[in-house]
């Protein structure tokens, strides 16, 4: 049975605010510029490697409505198939008044709840400051991509 939309638009404050422009903010322009993900359905973001293009997690985000449940089981399943070094996460992120300041066309983003849901899930929400997960992001990258470059054990 076919799911209906639950809401009318699509949300692209997560995508603006991913972009190295936006990012730099928080790790510096080189680190932003490692930074590359592309979004799957607007709402499942796979980071990956932008010199080999190897997927380094799956990322998926919902805008926070203050819901404890995030459904992400299809996005956990996918990551469990793939290699050991993809993780995955639910990224719930809060919208904010003001216009991201490298994308006037989107709004800004407040805060995040972040949860990893492979491997070894995490029950509780984490909350984080946009450079908090910004942070996050470039030491994800940093653990994944050495195995596939071979400076990280």
């Amino acid at each position: 049975m076919a799911q209906e939309e639950r809401f009318a638009t699509r949300d692209r404050s997560y995508s603006a605010w991913h972009r190295r422009e936006s990012t730099r903010r928080f790790v510096g322009l080189e680190q932003a510029q490692s930074l590359a993900m592309i979004d799957i359905d607007a709402s499942l973001f796979v980071e990956y490697d932008d010199g080999t293009k190897e997927p380094i997690a799956l990322i998926e985000t919902a805008m926070d409505r203050g819901q404890d449940i995030k459904p992400a089981t299809v996005t956990k399943n996918l990551a469990r198939r793939c290699s050991p070094e993809i993780r995955a996460y639910i990224v719930l992120y809060k919208v904010s008044q003001s216009d991201n300041p490298a994308d006037p066309t989107a709004k800004d983003i407040d805060g995040f709840r972040v949860r990893r849901i492979w491997p070894e899930p995490e029950t509780p929400w984490k909350t984080m400051t946009p450079s908090e997960w910004a942070h996050i992001l470039v030491k994800i990258r940093n653990w994944s991509v050495g195995p596939l470059d071979g400076t990280i054990g």
